[in-house]
């Protein structure tokens, strides 16, 4: 199968805003507040399950590029390869019909996030910097902080979504 133009496009942007959001952060703790979590969200919603993998599949190679290796050692780490995996998984999902409604497919696409990339989070913090985090100061620092800001980025990625897909149809009649 054949990726046009118009989705290399798409995977272009995705990947960009994605590493562009890494950089848009609040520092708190050893992974910070970022907005890479809403682009991620609407490639799932926006891409096919082949163009939110690759447009994730930039986004971390060009955080492995700008950042360098170093990068992988981070608590924050587990979280792009959550990105890689999710992305992809949510478009396939709501491409095959399985499940339609966005929001509980952001609710899914959540869930999965933390379940990669806490654990990941969690190695790297009481495993290889050898921190003594209890499974509570461990949820607290990569779970509970990101819950009401990963809410509002799942409300903005379904809205824009949406928006995106009526501007499409409207697009498309005109043509």
């Amino acid at each position: 199968m054949k990726i046009t133009a118009q989705e290399i496009a798409r995977i272009s942007i995705m990947a960009a805003l994605s590493f562009i959001g890494s950089f848009i952060m609040i520092p708190l703790g050893p992974v910070p507040i970022t907005l890479q979590t809403l682009f991620v969200l609407l490639s799932a919603l926006l891409l096919s399950p082949k163009g939110a993998f690759f447009s994730q599949l930039i986004h971390l190679l060009l955080s492995l590029l700008v950042r360098g290796l170093p990068i992988i050692m981070s608590p924050s780490f587990g979280f792009l390869i959550a990105f890689l995996i999710v992305a992809p998984l949510i478009s396939w999902i709501k491409m095959k019909g399985k499940l339609r409604n966005q929001s509980f497919l952001i609710v899914i696409a959540t869930l999965l996030i933390y379940l990669i990339g806490t654990p990941y989070m969690a190695f790297i913090l009481n495993v290889v910097l050898e921190n003594q985090l209890t499974l509570m100061q461990i949820l607290l620092t990569g779970v509970l902080l990101f819950l009401p800001g990963d809410f509002l980025k799942g409300i903005m990625a379904v809205t824009i979504a949406k928006i995106l897909a009526s501007k499409a149809i409207k697009v498309k009649r005109s043509t």
